[in-house]
């Protein structure tokens, strides 16, 4: 028997002993599950189903602080626009890198291959719009009175739209070079330009967050958007326009801080509460009707792509690097995710080569071809148990595939970080259904997963897995008793005599969550053995009945178990005792008594506290208070004298003594 299946049948065999040891689970089975981890070729859809991604090429790029903007030609080659040095790199189909373009501003936010092969270049701040033709030769085309040029377009006539800032406008550039105001809008910025198939321009603000429609130079608003700015426009065959709008986000800054022109945020209304969503991405149909298909809180979307052959809007996000692929019935899924915090430019392919991703924080290029990977790895977030653990049977749900197209590895630690204390990535469990990890005194773990596909398109898809683990039992915490009079008295009832009371309470938590039962012990010092209060008690306060016990010096122990949850072979217990206390329910007594003259003397006794305060009344008028000899009531016997006021024949006087723990007798003595 393999040492596997004896842990096993171990904990088969104890099973119906450990019901009360309640065994966990970690279970993931949703998008917002599995996006707690990473991913390395593989997908999610919006039900949290696993499958193996597209295929990703890494592309080299050029060493420079920021790529800004991206424009792909026919033949496969990608034109990559960059920050702070203004240059333009092409990028071949072999990977080869070549400066085509340099600057005298900063950046190059925006990029155009036009249908005659030449490459538009609009640079800023001091705006300028180059044409590079297929000789590489450069010539200046327009020259606004503008600092920014945010986007390039070219429309079915061959003429160059232009998006500018800071007053937001649109120009269109004929080939004789003319320039034409097609648009001034109030907006600061216009920001993103779109070219539908029916000829019309699709224009997005940079502060107020519209999309304006330019058709026969005619200007309208299409939508009105909640958020200040549009990030990204792109359409389909069938005349849906997908855009994404953002909360003003400011553009990628150097390390030296230049300010590169983030569009100004729109102020929100006092009157209208701002939305809680960051992004919203929304979807145009042709009859006008805007719809929403996705949303988030926490992630920003940079571009928006549409792509043919998914026949899906592409939306590449920061700041987790994330593309996502939503398709026309608005069913969504991450496609993959990059390294970098932003995926800043989707730029289009040749016909069937896919896409490119050009990414931010670091800055990268990647392809994304339109075949699937043959492999893919999932890692997840480190799961922390909180306490060291026994972590079991590993189980998950897949489909397709095949045999071994799903494997799992587990790594464990007792850091919150993967580091060398950590164990090595266990050999690959395959059995979906009875896979033992069989590992203990480990408090965090962490899953790798590896889809692989035999062939394209036959990878398989995993909808969630669980691990069941077993918490160590640690024992409970306790807190040192604290004993002290209560404030008030104890409710008795109405016929009963009042009784004296100590209120004993303490503090009592446990690590693994269980129920406690307390069980409370008094003995009397020095040496006494100790006697059993209560057992079973639930609350963690008690009242103690003075009565019950002699007066003296006594110690309290709590003990809390967990035995409530926990079979007995498993139940920890803990006990703390009390500091010394004083039990005392009788109060001092008069001695040596006696009187000379008008001079009254007198010595207060208590068996175990301290008198506490002593007072005098003659003939039953208001009480006197005295002071001792030694002027300090500290002791259990102290002496007192004072003189009586003069007067004739026989009177009543009244002592009354009480001790520290308010214990009080009155003495009536005739003088």
């Amino acid at each position: 028997m393999t040492s596997k299946i004896l842990a096993a049948a171990v904990l088969l065999a104890l099973a119906p002993a450990l019901a009360a040891v309640r065994v966990k689970q970690v279970e993931k089975g949703s998008l917002a599950d599995f996006q707690k981890g990473s991913f390395v070729n593989v997908s999610i859809d919006g039900d949290g189903q696993l499958s193996l991604g597209p295929r990703l090429k890494s592309v080299p790029g050029p060493a420079e602080e920021f790529y800004l903007s991206a424009a792909a030609g026919s033949g496969g080659e990608l034109y990559l626009g960059t920050g702070h040095h203004a240059a333009v790199y092409r990028i071949g189909a072999d990977g080869k890198a070549e400066t085509v373009f340099q600057g005298e501003q900063l950046d190059v936010y925006a990029l155009l291959v036009a249908a005659n092969g030449d490459l538009l270049v609009g640079t800023s701040p001091n705006g300028r719009v180059f044409r590079i033709n297929k000789e590489r030769k450069a010539s200046e085309l327009f020259r606004p009175d503008e600092k920014f040029i945010w986007d390039l377009a070219e429309d079915g006539q061959g003429n160059i739209l232009v998006a500018l800032g800071n007053t937001g406008a649109v120009y269109s550039i004929g080939k004789g070079g003319t320039a034409e105001n097609l648009l001034t809008a109030e907006d600061a910025h216009i920001v993103r330009l779109h070219v539908t198939r029916d000829g019309a321009v699709l224009a997005g603000s940079g502060d107020r967050g519209i999309l304006y429609e330019i058709r026969n130079r005619k200007v309208r608003v299409l939508f009105d958007s909640p958020l200040e700015e549009i990030k990204g426009i792109a359409s389909d065959g069938d005349g849906n326009v997908y855009f994404a709008a953002v909360r003003g986000v400011p553009a990628p800054q150097a390390a030296k801080e230049i300010e590169i022109g983030a569009p100004a945020a729109r102020p929100e209304s006092a009157e209208k509460e701002p939305p809680r969503e960051k992004s919203i991405l929304y979807r145009l149909r042709p009859d006008g009707a805007v719809e929403t298909l996705w949303s988030s809180t926490e992630e920003i979307v940079y571009d928006v792509h549409y792509d043919a052959q998914s026949q899906a809007a592409i939306i590449g996000t920061g700041n987790a690097g994330r593309v996502y692929r939503v398709d026309r019935s608005g069913a969504l899924s991450q496609l993959c995710e990059s390294e970098s915090a932003q995926v800043f430019r989707i730029a289009g392919g040749a016909p069937g080569k896919g896409y490119f991703l050009v990414t931010n924080n670091t800055p990268a290029v990647f392809q994304v071809e339109g075949v699937p990977s043959s492999s893919g790895t999932y890692f997840s977030e480190v799961f922390d148990a909180r306490i060291q653990s026994r972590f079991g049977r590993l189980t998950w749900n897949a489909e397709g595939g095949g045999p071994g197209a799903v494997s799992f590895s587990v790594r464990l630690g007792n850091s919150d970080y993967p580091d060398r204390s950590w164990t090595a990535w266990s050999a690959p469990f395959t059995d979906p259904e009875n896979s033992l990890i069989a590992m203990g005194g480990y408090r965090f773990l962490q899953v790798k997963i590896v889809l692989s596909a035999a062939s394209p398109g036959s990878g398989p898809t995993l909808s969630g897995y669980r691990i069941h683990y077993l918490t160590d039992n640690l024992r409970p915490e306790v807190g040192t008793p604290l004993v002290q009079r209560p404030s008030e008295r104890k409710p008795v009832a109405d016929t009963a005599p009042p009784r004296k009371y100590l209120h004993v309470s303490w503090e009592a938590s446990d690590p693994n969550q269980d129920r406690l039962n307390y069980t409370l012990s008094l003995r009397r010092l020095p040496g006494g053995d100790w006697l059993t209060l209560r057992k079973d008690l639930r609350e963690r306060w008690y009242y103690l009945d003075c009565e019950l016990f002699a007066d003296g010096k006594y110690q309290l122990k709590v003990q809390a178990d967990d035995g409530l949850d926990n079979a007995p072979a498993w139940a920890r217990n803990t006990a703390r005792t009390s500091a010394p206390f004083i039990l005392d329910s009788t109060a001092p007594l008069l001695a040596e008594f006696a009187v000379e003259g008008r001079s009254v003397r007198f010595r207060a006794a208590d068996e175990a506290s301290a008198v506490a305060a002593a007072w005098y009344s003659l003939d039953g008028r208001d009480w006197v208070p005295l002071l001792p000899d030694d002027l300090v009531g500290d002791s259990r016997s102290e002496s007192f004298r004072f003189e009586l006021p003069g007067g004739a024949g026989a009177r009543a006087l009244f002592i009354k003594l009480s001790d520290e723990l308010g214990n009080e007798k009155v003495f009536q003595k005739t003088i």
